[in-house]
């Protein structure tokens, strides 16, 4: 937004030849213009600057939704009060509303003609011209910007598991029947290749499907965890990480990939708010990092009140431009993932008012580090 409504202002001055002007926004309780951009000698203090509806010029011209050209303010009865003659050089200005479909949305200012020349009609028209083409453009970017926020809202809220919540449930039991009939069709049509294979098609998305939605409901049991008031069982952390690297021996032993562990003794134990599921999320990661052989190095800690947990592989690494958004629910680098997996990590540990930070390793690889305060989960 900054950037075009620079663009608009200069553009307006560079052919008007003049030295000062500004661009008012209308804020979001629509009770005031602010100073969004300027150009001129006071151009840094006014910035930011709020002016109610109906006070002064630029808030005159907002009220009425209507452009003012004024020759010489010091002979204006109508405007002579309401502006501040101090601060310009010359007395003449262009003040025009910002309005698109109806709805003021803010009000661009024209001050200081090199030639201390007062501004014409024709200039007022050129200007108004500009105003009315520039606030669809910035209508746009208003809807734009609002539309992210209320996204990132989305995404950094309950709102996501809710949603995950609601679709999980409303397609498992017809995506269940799917999968049943398609299975007593796939019986009976050994002797077509071409039913059969087409069938065989229809399984297989049928199954993908069936994958996405428990990842949902994972995602959803995660986020509502911390609404659970069911007492929770008290674990020994290096015992949930043993069962989840005997969840994934085979595969491990397949495709040859080493196991080091570094566990700390006696560690106290805490309540279960799903670390099985960090914990299996983590491995298969790593596993689909090395794909073929390589090591995976999980240690765990215990200090300053804080279990510490890393997943550290010498797989390929995360590419930097990506990091910061690897939490989000659906973000995903695989082409068979559902972006789900670290966003269910992410809100476990936030259930456990926790930390969970990602470092790829100088000499290749990524580490997952896990901090969970000791404490009772609320």
């Amino acid at each position: 937004m900054q950037n075009f409504l620079e663009s608009i202002l200069n553009q307006c001055l560079d052919i008007l030849e003049s030295n000062s002007g500004s661009i008012l926004l209308l804020d979001k309780n629509n009770r005031d213009i602010v100073v969004r951009v300027a150009r001129g000698e006071k151009s840094a203090s006014i910035l930011g600057e709020r002016v109610k509806l109906g006070q002064g010029i630029s808030g005159m011209v907002a009220q009425n939704k209507q452009a003012m050209l004024v020759e010489d303010v010091r002979t204006n009865t109508v405007v002579k009060e309401l502006c501040r003659t101090k601060n310009y050089r010359t007395h003449s200005f262009l003040s025009v509303p910002l309005m698109y479909d109806g709805c003021l949305l803010g009000v661009l200012n024209v001050t200081e003609k090199a030639s201390g020349q007062p501004f014409s009609l024709k200039e007022l028209s050129y200007v108004s011209a500009i105003a009315c083409c520039a606030a669809g453009t910035i209508d746009r970017i208003v809807f734009s910007e609002h539309l992210e926020k209320q996204l990132d809202c989305f995404k950094n809220s309950t709102a996501v598991t809710n949603f995950a919540s609601a679709v999980s449930h409303e397609l498992n039991n017809p995506l269940d029947g799917a999968i049943r009939y398609n299975k007593l069709a796939l019986m009976h049509s050994q002797d077509n290749e071409i039913i059969h294979e087409y069938l065989m098609e229809t399984r297989s998305g049928l199954k993908r499907m069936e994958s996405i939605i428990r990842s949902l409901m994972q995602l959803s049991f995660a986020g509502n965890r911390n609404k659970n008031t069911i007492n929770r069982v008290q674990v020994d952390v290096n015992q949930v990480i043993i069962q989840a690297l005997d969840f994934y021996k085979h595969e491990l032993a397949y495709r040859q990939i080493e196991i080091n562990t570094d566990f700390a003794q006696e560690l106290p134990k805490i309540k279960d708010c799903g670390l099985q599921q960090i914990f299996l999320n983590c491995i298969k990661n790593s596993i689909d990092s090395l794909k073929r052989k390589g090591q995976i190095t999980i240690k765990s800690d215990y200090s300053n009140n804080l279990i510490k947990i890393d997943f550290i592989d010498n797989g390929k690494g995360i590419p930097e431009n990506i990091k910061q958004r690897l939490f989000e629910p659906f973000f995903s680098t695989k082409t068979k993932g559902q972006g789900l997996g670290l966003a269910i990590i992410k809100e476990i540990v936030d259930c456990y008012k926790g930390k969970v930070e990602v470092e790829n390793m100088a000499q290749g690889g990524v580490k997952f580090s896990f901090s969970i305060p000791i404490g009772d989960i609320s």
